[in-house]
């Protein structure tokens, strides 16, 4: 059976690597194909309806995964990933703290890290998610509402940071780094990586020599992405640059992450139930990684 790994835009590596003919090719011969589609936001029902078997996201949808019963684990990650913005407000709003929020309007990326970052940021502030008015908006909506004034705050890296900022000033309330990391990560249904360990073993060699490749010539893999989403390659340029690359093995230390952030999941009711997610990390594939 051949295995399909999902790209989407907010998942970089990946969507660079299904951009590379030459690793798409050798993918192909190590059984795995790429589907590519337009929001992470589908990346859970998508696994659920069997039409992808890996994918590329934040650390949150494995725990909402998990919440829901499906059984799969992350098998690689990047490193923490600090990126160009963060929550942010305009500079006029008076909003100058987190608590400032309070009350307040904020635009979430549908499904993504955007909650487990806010919801983070909220807890060690000794706030609660019912304390601001977080919503789900698709990004474009987000940033029109926000530019014209009508939300709030809005959670946003680059490019759509860039594209912000450079058309009113604003406020970065938080940045991803502290109280979450912010890592990209590679996850599948655990019947599969327990059943076809080479296929998974072939995709994070390939997404390595990708990471490497684009951490070497960004320029190059900014081209590649040119068009997507609305965003030049220029656009593209700047996300590339101001984040690190490489893909590493889940640890003890993403765990207890995800663990705790998964407790404040179920604080906030943002999860139905308190769960324990020692079962969504397996890196024993990165093992035999080169």
């Amino acid at each position: 059976m051949t295995l399909v790994v999902g790209a989407h835009p907010q998942n970089l590596s990946l969507s660079i690597l299904a951009r590379r003919p030459s690793a798409v090719a050798a993918l192909r011969e190590a059984g795995l194909r790429f589907f590519v589609y337009g929001a992470g936001s589908q990346t859970i029902p998508l696994l659920k309806a069997g039409v992808l078997h890996l994918a590329g996201t934040g650390a949150t949808p494995p725990i909402l995964a998990g919440a829901e019963g499906l059984a799969a684990a992350v098998f690689g990650m990047s490193g923490p990933r600090p990126e160009r913005g963060g929550l942010l407000v305009r500079e006029a709003s008076g909003i100058c703290s987190l608590s400032d929020l309070k009350g307040k309007g904020i635009g979430l990326m549908p499904i993504s890290w955007h909650t487990q970052f806010l919801a983070a940021e909220l807890d060690a502030a000794g706030l609660r998610w019912n304390d601001v008015r977080a919503a789900e908006i698709i990004p474009a909506t987000a940033k029109d509402a926000f530019l014209e004034g009508l939300l709030d705050a809005i959670v946003a890296t680059d490019p759509l940071y860039s594209q912000i900022a450079g058309k009113v000033p604003t406020r970065v309330l938080a940045a991803p780094g502290a109280a979450f990391s912010n890592r990209s990560v590679y996850w599948g249904l655990r019947e599969v990586l327990g059943d076809r360990p080479d296929a998974v073993r072939a995709l994070l060699n390939a997404l390595i020599d990708s990471d490497q490749a684009t951490a070497a010539n960004p320029r190059e893999a900014a081209a590649l992405l040119a068009g997507l989403n609305g965003n030049s390659a220029d656009d593209w340029l700047l996300a590339l640059t101001s984040r690190p690359w490489g893909v590493e093995a889940p640890d003890a230390g993403f765990l207890a992450e995800q663990q705790a952030h998964a407790n404040i999941f179920a604080k906030f009711g943002l999860i139905p139930r308190s769960i324990d997610v020692a079962d969504t990390v397996d890196p024993t594939h990165f093992s035999a990684a080169a």
